[in-house]
């Protein structure tokens, strides 16, 4: 049934299933601070934008790249594309292998590459869309409480993965669970990105600025 949804219309969440090419966004999540519609655009672009952005870029990620169009199983890439894709984001593996969650044990990069490739990409598309609507509305583009439109909208990318876990359920994501815990995605993305550094004023470095050779970019 391709009407049908995989989640609950009260689901705070989202999800690209790539057998049907589709990307559902249920009604719950179109609300604070995801989406605000009285809020200034960087919170909206940080919030529901970069959401809408990773679950586009599921399509092409290392599992959902290899289904076609028409949701069939199917390699439209050619291997010199995949290859180049591969080599980078065999790098997005390594930053998050070195992620330590609790003592000794470390996120597994390989286990939770998709999510991560579609925080970077989703981030990353977001940002510059932000770029494209302060650049039709000058006026918004306006500190608010002291910061920019850039630095907010990071902030609440920050801010939609405020989340605890205790041990032993963290224990069990980290084996378990395709996501990196949420502190990781929250800092992972962002500090591949020159624009962060640049909002804050980071610099080389500083934790949140990865080397030129250690910088993952794929789209």
């Amino acid at each position: 049934d391709k009407t049908e949804w995989g989640m609950t219309p009260q689901t705070v969440n989202a999800y690209y299933n790539a057998t049907k090419n589709e990307i559902v966004f249920p009604a719950a999540i179109l609300q604070a601070p995801f989406f605000d519609a009285k809020a200034d655009p960087a919170l909206n672009y940080g919030g529901i934008g970069a959401v809408i952005g990773h679950e586009m870029m599921h399509g092409y990620d290392d599992s959902g790249s290899q289904f076609a169009a028409n949701g069939n199983f199917d390699n439209w890439w050619t291997d010199s594309d995949r290859a180049a894709f591969t080599q980078r984001t065999d790098q997005l593996v390594a930053q998050f292998d070195g992620y330590e969650s609790l003592p000794g044990v470390n996120v597994k990069g390989k286990l939770t590459l998709g999510e991560n490739i579609g925080d970077l990409g989703g981030l990353t598309v977001a940002y510059d869309a932000l770029q494209m609507a302060l650049k039709e509305d000058p006026k918004a583009n306006v500190e608010v409480d002291g910061y920019s439109q850039d630095q907010r909208f990071f902030m609440n990318w920050a801010t939609v993965w405020r989340r605890n876990f205790n041990e032993g359920e963290l224990r069990v994501r980290l084996n378990t669970d395709p996501h990196a815990p949420a502190n990781f995605r929250a800092n992972g993305a962002p500090s591949n990105m020159p624009a962060y550094a640049q909002a804050f004023e980071c610099k080389a470095g500083d934790e949140m600025v990865r080397a030129d050779d250690k910088r993952v970019v794929i789209w």
